[in-house]
Formats: C-alpha cells, sequence, structure tokens
C-alpha cells in the first residue's frame, strides 16, 4: 500500500507547479507593425485582479485597459478604455517556458489577434 501511496502523493505535491506553469500573470513583450510597416514594441501588463494594460510602444502610456479570465486552458479578453471595440476575443492560452501564445478562437474584434489570430509574446 505504501508504495501506492508515494506516487499519489508525488502528483498531488507537483500539481501546484503544473497550474501557476499556466499563470498568465506578468509582463508580456512583442513586436507589432505600426501604421509605417515598421515594427514597434508593445507591452502587455496582465495583473492578479483579471485586468490588463498594454502600452503601444512600450513608452509608459497605457492605451487600453482591460479585464480577462483564465478557464479550461482559454483566456477571454475584452477592452474597457481606449479601444473602438469592446467585444469580447477568446483565445487558447499557452505557456512554455518565457513564451506566451494566444491563437484565437473567436473575436468580435476584428483587428485583435492579426490576420493570423496568433500572439506570441516574451516575459519581460
Amino acid at each position: 500500500m505504501k508504495i501506492l501511496i508515494l506516487p499519489f502523493i508525488a502528483i498531488i505535491a507537483m500539481l501546484p507547479l503544473s497550474l501557476m506553469a499556466q499563470n498568465p500573470v506578468g509582463t508580456w513583450k512583442m513586436s507589432i507593425p505600426d501604421e509605417a510597416g515598421k515594427m514597434a514594441p508593445l507591452k502587455l501588463s496582465l495583473l492578479a485582479d483579471g485586468s490588463y494594460a498594454i502600452d503601444f510602444g512600450a513608452d509608459g502610456t497605457i492605451e487600453i485597459k482591460g479585464k480577462y479570465t483564465v478557464e479550461g486552458g482559454k483566456m477571454t479578453i475584452q477592452d474597457s478604455e481606449g479601444s473602438d471595440c469592446t467585444e469580447q476575443g477568446v483565445y487558447t492560452l499557452k505557456i512554455e517556458g518565457d513564451t506566451l501564445t494566444m491563437t484565437r478562437v473567436s473575436d468580435g474584434c476584428a483587428g485583435r489577434g492579426g490576420p493570423e489570430g496568433v500572439m506570441t509574446m516574451q516575459r519581460g
């Protein structure tokens, strides 16, 4: 019986680590094309209270604010300030090391997520 209990205890002990691995809270950076086609930095801050802030140009000015939820490997986002579109977007969420990948499932805001619907960011 002790032999069966040890693997079970090990799995339970590791469970918080696997859940933490999919926790997107933090600062994420990526580059997006600006109006002239040049790549410009973007900084996304995902806060523990379920809110986010987007800083286009990574210049310290927040252009868009919104709310997000994570459930079942999917993130639902909705801009609340600074955006012309306040529709919800649903994205699959994948975190590997310092890389966050969000892939569009559905989004009422046509421009969000780019033409391919995939956003890949680095922790930073």
